[in-house]
Protein backbone atom coordinates (compact mmCIF):
# COMPACT_ATOMS: atom_id res chain seq x y z
CA UNK A 1 0.00 0.00 0.00
CA UNK A 2 1.37 3.45 -0.54
CA UNK A 3 0.11 7.28 -0.22
CA UNK A 4 0.71 9.70 -2.46
CA UNK A 5 2.35 12.79 -0.79
CA UNK A 6 2.52 16.86 -2.03
CA UNK A 7 6.06 17.35 -3.53
CA UNK A 8 6.44 20.86 -2.51
CA UNK A 9 5.11 20.06 1.44
CA UNK A 10 4.72 16.80 1.86
CA UNK A 11 1.30 16.86 2.92
CA UNK A 12 -0.77 13.40 2.44
CA UNK A 13 -3.10 13.62 -0.15
CA UNK A 14 -4.26 10.01 -0.79
CA UNK A 15 -5.64 7.54 1.50
CA UNK A 16 -2.96 4.31 1.55
CA UNK A 17 -3.70 3.16 -1.64
CA UNK A 18 -2.81 0.10 -3.96
CA UNK A 19 -1.54 -0.14 -7.09
CA UNK A 20 -3.51 -1.72 -10.27
CA UNK A 21 -1.11 -2.75 -13.12
CA UNK A 22 -3.47 -1.08 -15.85
CA UNK A 23 -6.45 0.89 -16.23
CA UNK A 24 -8.98 -0.80 -15.47
CA UNK A 25 -11.84 -0.39 -18.86
CA UNK A 26 -14.53 1.95 -18.32
CA UNK A 27 -17.53 0.60 -17.26
CA UNK A 28 -19.89 3.06 -19.22
CA UNK A 29 -22.48 5.46 -18.61
CA UNK A 30 -26.18 5.76 -18.20
CA UNK A 31 -26.68 9.20 -17.96
CA UNK A 32 -28.34 8.80 -14.84
CA UNK A 33 -28.08 10.48 -11.67
CA UNK A 34 -25.78 7.95 -9.10
CA UNK A 35 -26.91 6.48 -6.05
CA UNK A 36 -25.77 9.51 -3.73
CA UNK A 37 -28.41 11.97 -6.39
CA UNK A 38 -25.14 13.45 -8.37
CA UNK A 39 -24.61 13.48 -12.04
CA UNK A 40 -21.03 12.13 -12.86
CA UNK A 41 -19.97 9.01 -14.66
CA UNK A 42 -18.95 6.07 -12.67
CA UNK A 43 -15.24 6.09 -11.28
CA UNK A 44 -12.67 5.31 -13.21
CA UNK A 45 -10.94 3.08 -10.70
CA UNK A 46 -12.59 1.00 -7.19
CA UNK A 47 -11.83 2.94 -4.30
CA UNK A 48 -8.72 2.10 -2.31
CA UNK A 49 -6.85 1.61 -5.52
CA UNK A 50 -4.60 3.37 -8.30
CA UNK A 51 -3.36 3.48 -11.69
CA UNK A 52 -0.90 5.29 -13.52
CA UNK A 53 -2.36 6.52 -16.80
CA UNK A 54 1.24 6.31 -19.39
CA UNK A 55 -0.86 8.18 -21.82
CA UNK A 56 -1.52 12.35 -21.77
CA UNK A 57 -4.70 13.90 -20.01
CA UNK A 58 -6.24 17.26 -20.52
CA UNK A 59 -4.77 20.36 -20.95
CA UNK A 60 -3.27 21.47 -23.23
CA UNK A 61 -4.12 20.49 -26.22
CA UNK A 62 -2.99 20.38 -29.88
CA UNK A 63 -4.88 19.63 -33.27
CA UNK A 64 -4.90 16.21 -34.88
CA UNK A 65 -1.87 16.67 -37.40
CA UNK A 66 -3.19 17.33 -41.09
CA UNK A 67 -1.54 13.62 -41.67
CA UNK A 68 -3.37 11.95 -39.13
CA UNK A 69 -6.48 10.12 -39.65
CA UNK A 70 -9.22 11.14 -36.79
CA UNK A 71 -11.41 8.01 -35.69
CA UNK A 72 -12.52 9.42 -33.25
CA UNK A 73 -10.72 7.46 -30.58
CA UNK A 74 -8.85 9.50 -28.40
CA UNK A 75 -5.58 8.22 -26.04
CA UNK A 76 -6.56 9.59 -22.99
CA UNK A 77 -10.84 9.91 -23.95
CA UNK A 78 -10.27 13.81 -24.08
CA UNK A 79 -10.56 15.50 -27.10
CA UNK A 80 -11.74 19.15 -28.04
CA UNK A 81 -12.65 21.47 -30.99
CA UNK A 82 -12.42 24.73 -32.20
CA UNK A 83 -11.23 27.08 -35.03
CA UNK A 84 -8.31 24.65 -35.38
CA UNK A 85 -10.18 21.43 -35.61
CA UNK A 86 -10.15 18.47 -33.39
CA UNK A 87 -7.85 18.85 -30.65
CA UNK A 88 -6.04 15.50 -28.87
CA UNK A 89 -4.77 16.13 -25.05
CA UNK A 90 -0.52 16.92 -24.94
CA UNK A 91 -1.11 16.82 -21.49
CA UNK A 92 0.81 15.33 -18.91
CA UNK A 93 1.59 11.53 -18.83
CA UNK A 94 1.89 9.33 -16.05
CA UNK A 95 -1.05 10.96 -13.99
CA UNK A 96 -1.82 8.87 -10.85
CA UNK A 97 -6.06 7.67 -11.64
CA UNK A 98 -7.44 7.36 -8.09
CA UNK A 99 -10.95 7.07 -6.84
CA UNK A 100 -12.04 10.66 -5.74
CA UNK A 101 -12.96 9.45 -2.39
CA UNK A 102 -9.56 8.00 -1.87
CA UNK A 103 -7.90 11.83 -2.33
CA UNK A 104 -7.53 14.43 0.71
CA UNK A 105 -6.86 17.44 1.24
CA UNK A 106 -7.18 18.97 -1.73
CA UNK A 107 -9.34 22.35 -2.50
CA UNK A 108 -10.98 23.60 -6.03
CA UNK A 109 -8.33 25.96 -7.73
CA UNK A 110 -8.37 29.18 -6.83
CA UNK A 111 -8.94 30.38 -10.63
CA UNK A 112 -12.66 29.53 -10.98
CA UNK A 113 -11.71 29.34 -15.06
CA UNK A 114 -10.40 26.04 -14.30
CA UNK A 115 -13.56 24.43 -12.45
CA UNK A 116 -15.39 24.69 -15.49
CA UNK A 117 -17.93 21.47 -16.50
CA UNK A 118 -21.72 21.36 -16.28
CA UNK A 119 -22.46 18.98 -13.42
CA UNK A 120 -18.94 19.50 -12.08
CA UNK A 121 -15.51 20.17 -13.46
CA UNK A 122 -14.47 18.27 -16.67
CA UNK A 123 -10.69 18.44 -16.31
CA UNK A 124 -10.64 19.47 -20.16
CA UNK A 125 -8.96 23.39 -17.91
CA UNK A 126 -5.60 21.56 -16.69
CA UNK A 127 -4.65 21.68 -12.92
CA UNK A 128 -8.00 22.45 -10.97
CA UNK A 129 -7.12 21.57 -7.33
CA UNK A 130 -4.45 22.46 -5.03
CA UNK A 131 -2.72 21.26 -2.09
CA UNK A 132 -3.40 22.86 1.40
CA UNK A 133 0.12 25.07 0.76
CA UNK A 134 -1.62 26.10 -2.58
CA UNK A 135 0.58 23.81 -4.74
CA UNK A 136 -1.05 22.61 -7.83
CA UNK A 137 -1.51 18.91 -7.57
CA UNK A 138 -4.68 17.53 -9.31
CA UNK A 139 -7.14 17.19 -12.20
CA UNK A 140 -10.21 16.62 -10.73
CA UNK A 141 -12.90 15.01 -13.15
CA UNK A 142 -16.58 14.82 -11.61
CA UNK A 143 -18.84 16.25 -14.78
CA UNK A 144 -21.64 14.43 -16.28
CA UNK A 145 -19.61 14.56 -19.38
CA UNK A 146 -16.61 12.97 -18.25
CA UNK A 147 -15.90 9.70 -16.06
CA UNK A 148 -15.62 10.31 -12.14
CA UNK A 149 -11.79 10.59 -11.39
CA UNK A 150 -9.21 12.33 -9.53
CA UNK A 151 -5.75 12.59 -11.20
CA UNK A 152 -2.58 13.64 -9.36
CA UNK A 153 -0.15 15.06 -11.80
CA UNK A 154 3.12 13.35 -11.41
CA UNK A 155 5.49 16.41 -11.27
CA UNK A 156 4.05 17.44 -8.16
CA UNK A 157 3.41 14.55 -6.27
CA UNK A 158 5.90 11.42 -4.58
CA UNK A 159 4.73 8.29 -3.92
CA UNK A 160 5.64 6.82 -0.23
CA UNK A 161 4.78 3.37 1.36
CA UNK A 162 1.88 3.60 3.65
CA UNK A 163 2.83 3.35 7.13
Amino acid sequence: MNVLLCATCGTRLTEPVRRLDEMPEYPGWDGLPGPDGRRHGPPSVPRGTYVVDPLPFGAPFEPVGPDEEYDGIVPGGMWMSDERGFLVSAGPCGTYVLHPDDVVDIAPHPDPHRLIGCCGPDGRAGINHVCACGAGVAVVAADCTSGYETRLVPDTVRVAAAE
